[in-house]
């Protein structure tokens, strides 16, 4: 069974591909049109899934929409659908009059077909629900998403059993814990539901006593369904009829916000630590309700607050799951994933649960070495194929060389996980500064996040026994003895976006950074995403190419070619 989805029009457009119950082909659509965060129809991506596959759109036997516009039009204002500017608007107004006229709850999804074509409309959290779930390896688990909101959710509860997701309860919007944080990330100056982890960042700055906690967590009630905003200091919901997502009220308790592009004060960093901490006593609320609730011994998160990789490394240590999995992309950028897995449990005919242990998510292009030597030569541009590349390149990182490091199919999500990644030595807090100043033009706050060898991880990290990070989608303290040797990923907190990298996911990487510790005596490398700041991730050789001419990286390995700037 072939299934496409498609994500368009919101945060960030993405394509996916399952066949028979295997994600195959995967990737957002501005790695292709090279427009960062890119909302457009995503047409190029879609037709690069179905052409890794060798097959064509008359292939698909499904193509899944992860929105189910009947949550929004079954009510929507009458003065929106009373008359039709031209013919083709029958296509939806016909359905929704006769949604008002039948009045039945809202169904699961909804359906289009024409010819052989059949476009199915799924729930937006349930589709987070099955990019958590189908792609983790539990058989059974409870299940929560947080995002900004869905067709009319902020929030699901649920379990997942096999190959059935069931929902057991909801947060409704405008009550919202991702617009909470995006309010805040607005007031700091950043782009809302785009920066907030540069907010999450800021957040380590903060000291542990401090007076705006009160004032930010009387902005959210706790309930036993939830929560409850008090809207009264919101604006997110008033349909972009404000200029930002907070009004008035929230200056008058927390200051005048802060500009875009002006100096941080300490009640700006006090403000983002006061807030991560409010977000944190709110998920662990929301984990004790679905716990109380579905009683599971597992978990899974999704939806654009599961990107709190800040939040996601404590969950080890609350006492509430035995264990947990987070997806590599659990916020929009997957959800594409999430919808073709779930469209083929719900629609295949009696399908088993396909197997997943997953350690790596490279469902994008890739490029053979001939293909990458004959653009090298179109080109004109001088390289060379070592004998040893991992020997080579490992001795230049301990010299300091910046390594632009393309290998295999690009990464799915917004990390880059060693085959689309800027790599240096961590060891070093200058290398930090060098990478920002010659290549990221990124905010000095920021911290980068090291790849670390998986069975080493618990000697350098504060992680339980055996945890395994695969996405970066963690954050862990940093132990002590290691602060000084790990600079350059050292955060201010002494904390780090951890990695772990075994070679039966990136055996090439893994071997880099085994070769770096004979050297160094250092497991880990400095792992950054391959592009320039405002750019998407490289995709193609020719991408790689032009963002190495571009910046200040000193070697570009493609493949098993090496390029270096003379």
């Amino acid at each position: 069974m072939n299934i496409l989805s498609v994500y368009p029009y919101t945060h960030l457009s993405s394509s996916a591909l399952v066949i028979d119950g295997k994600v195959v082909a995967a990737a957002a659509e501005e790695r292709f049109n090279r427009e960062k965060m890119s909302t457009k129809f995503p047409v190029l991506s879609a037709q690069w899934c179905l052409e890794s596959q060798g097959i064509s759109w008359k292939d698909i036997d499904i193509i899944a929409v992860p929105w189910n516009p009947q949550r929004n039009i079954n009510h929507a204002s009458k003065r929106w659908v009373a008359e039709m500017a031209w013919r083709g608007e029958m296509l939806t107004h016909i359905p929704v009059q006769i949604m008002r006229a039948i009045n039945e709850p809202v169904s699961s999804h909804m359906e289009v077909s024409f010819g052989k074509t059949r476009i199915v409309y799924l729930n937006h959290h349930e589709c987070h629900a099955a990019n958590a779930f189908f792609l983790s390896p539990f058989d059974k688990a409870d299940i929560l998403t947080i995002d900004g909101h869905g067709e009319d959710e902020s929030c699901f509860f649920g379990n997942g059993k096999d190959t059935s997701i069931n929902q057991t309860g909801n947060v409704l919007y405008p009550h919202s814990l991702g617009l909470f944080y995006g309010t805040f990330t607005d007031f700091l100056g950043f782009t809302p539901e785009v920066d907030e982890w540069k907010v999450m960042a800021l957040s380590a700055f903060a000291g542990k006593k401090n007076e705006y906690y009160s004032k930010i967590r009387s902005l959210i009630h706790f309930t036993d369904e939830g929560f409850e905003l008090d809207l009264s200091y919101f604006d997110f919901y008033t349909f972009d009829r404000r200029p930002h997502f907070f009004n008035p009220k929230i200056t008058s308790i927390l200051g005048q916000p802060r500009q875009r592009g002006a100096d941080f004060e300490d009640r700006h960093y006090a403000i983002a630590g006061a807030m991560q901490r409010v977000f944190s006593e709110a998920v662990i609320h929301l984990l004790t309700i679905l716990k109380r609730r579905n009683r599971g011994k597992r978990v899974v998160l999704a939806g654009g607050a599961a990107m709190n990789s800040l939040f996601n490394g404590t969950i080890d240590s609350l006492d509430i799951y035995s264990d947990s999995f987070i997806p590599p992309s659990p916020d929009d950028s997957g959800v594409s994933v999430g919808a073709a897995l779930l469209a083929y449990y719900r629609f295949g005919k009696e399908p088993a649960r396909v197997k997943v242990a997953l350690k790596e998510n490279s469902w994008g292009p890739s490029y053979t070495e001939e293909q990458i030597e004959n653009i090298l030569i179109k080109f004109k541009l001088p390289y060379c194929r070592p004998d040893s590349l991992v020997k080579q390149i490992a001795s230049v990182i301990s010299k300091g060389a910046l390594v632009g490091w393309f290998q295999g199919g690009m990464e799915f999500g917004h990390r880059a996980l060693g085959n689309r990644s800027i790599l240096a030595d961590p060891r070093d807090v200058a290398t930090k500064d060098c990478v920002n100043n010659a290549v990221k033009y990124r905010e000095s706050f920021r911290p980068f996040a090291p790849a670390v060898l998986a069975e080493r991880a618990e000697e350098i990290f504060e992680i339980r026994a055996g945890r395994r990070v695969y996405f970066m989608e963690r954050v862990f303290p940093i132990r002590k003895n290691w602060h000084s040797r790990l600079g350059a990923v050292c955060h201010v907190d002494f904390t780090g976006r951890l990695q772990t990298v075994e070679p039966d996911a990136n055996k090439l990487l893994y071997d880099l950074i085994k070769e770096f510790d004979k050297i160094t005596g250092v497991p880990a490398l400095l792992n950054t995403s391959f592009n320039l700041n405002g750019e998407p991730i490289v995709c193609s050789p020719e991408h790689a190419i032009r963002t190495f001419y571009s910046c200040g990286l000193d070697i570009l390995v493609l493949g098993p070619f090496v390029i270096k700037k003379r």
